[in-house]
């Protein structure tokens, strides 16, 4: 009897509209739990370019529904401050994700922010000012509502053999990044007896929310088994590939995109550079949570280690430009 080794014969494949998402490279190895923090409006949209990518970012704009349909952040969800029930709304958000609250000025977020961290929420910042200092910054808002569909984690299988004729399951999560209701038009899994799901075509999600749906596998040959789940929605298009390989393999991990990445990150007195495109990078700049830039370096060689032991313990965003393309990252330096 052939036995399969679904949890180490397994590798995914992110294709489509979205690929792949990591939370940003900016949160790689960030240990400090639960970070309650407000920084101001230029750090804010420092702090939204950084999580671009991260499926797991979320932005909570807490003032009444009205107003924030008339001129709101991109992409952000409104929950009112005023609703009697605003505690227990405000309880029912993922406490995983990363939020960003405003409100208009700053009157109704700082409470906010006093509840979410009474309620355990992992990482909350609030926007100093509120709208009017975003706007003041001269930093741009929307009457736009639309719905974005990411893939937050194509979860994992039990430990363990998969046994010829036998099932195992794969777990994978989406999410609606934005804030207009997220609806699926269609689910395609190739017919067959190796792979099936039970995605639920009716689901609709609200901003912020996630769905997790099973994908079961049942090999039934020796060959390269492989399945492509194409997801189509009003908030794009995604496409999860799913290959098991044949024969005896050690540890073949997820397939990753050659994301760009800041490291070790938190870091003590150094920081290397990995998959930015050239051998050199135009600039590096470190912005301190007051939108200060603290250090700038022009010119600097991706191969080489940036010294920041001259500055002081906190929580930094870290903006390289390389080539055509600028990324921002977050940066926590501890020592």
């Amino acid at each position: 009897m052939k036995i399969y080794n679904f949890t180490s014969l397994l590798t995914f494949c992110i294709v489509g509209i979205f690929v792949f998402p990591v939370k940003s490279f900016s949160a790689i190895e960030e240990t400090a739990a639960n970070k309650y923090k407000t920084i101001p409006a230029i750090a804010c949209d420092s702090l939204i370019k950084a999580n671009e990518k991260n499926p797991d970012f979320v932005i909570l704009d807490v003032r009444t529904p009205s107003t924030w349909l008339a001129d709101h952040l991109s992409g952000s969800i409104c929950r009112n401050y005023y609703d009697t029930d605003f505690s227990v709304q405000l309880n029912a958000l993922p406490k995983n994700k990363i939020y960003l609250l405003h409100c208009q000025s700053g009157g109704r977020s700082g409470p906010t922010l006093t509840i979410m961290k009474s309620q355990n929420f992992a990482e909350v910042y609030e926007m100093s000012g509120g709208i009017n200092a975003w706007k003041s910054a001269s930093l741009k808002t929307t009457t736009i509502l639309a719905p974005r569909l990411m893939l937050v984690s194509n979860g994992g299988t039990k430990k363990g053999t998969v046994q010829y004729g036998l099932a195992d399951t794969l777990k994978i999560t989406l999410t609606n990044r934005a804030n207009d209701t997220l609806k699926f038009t269609s689910v395609t899994v190739p017919a067959g007896n190796e792979f099936s799901s039970n995605f639920d075509l009716k689901k609709k999600l609200k901003g912020s929310e996630d769905y997790t749906f099973s994908v079961y596998y049942k090999p039934q040959q020796l060959s390269v088994d492989s399945v492509k789940i194409d997801i189509k929605s009003n908030g794009g298009d995604l496409s999860v590939k799913i290959i098991l390989q044949k024969g005896i393999v050690q540890e073949v991990p997820v397939i990753s995109r050659s994301e760009p990445k800041i490291y070790p990150n938190p870091a003590s007195e150094f920081i290397a550079f990995e998959n930015f495109s050239g051998t050199t990078l135009s600039e590096v700049s470190l912005i301190n949570m007051n939108g200060q830039v603290v250090k700038i370096e022009s010119d600097f060689q991706a191969a080489n280690q940036l010294n920041v032991s001259n500055l002081p313990e906190g929580i930094y965003f870290v903006r390289i430009v390389s080539g055509t393309q600028t990324f921002v990252g977050k940066l926590v330096l501890s020592r």
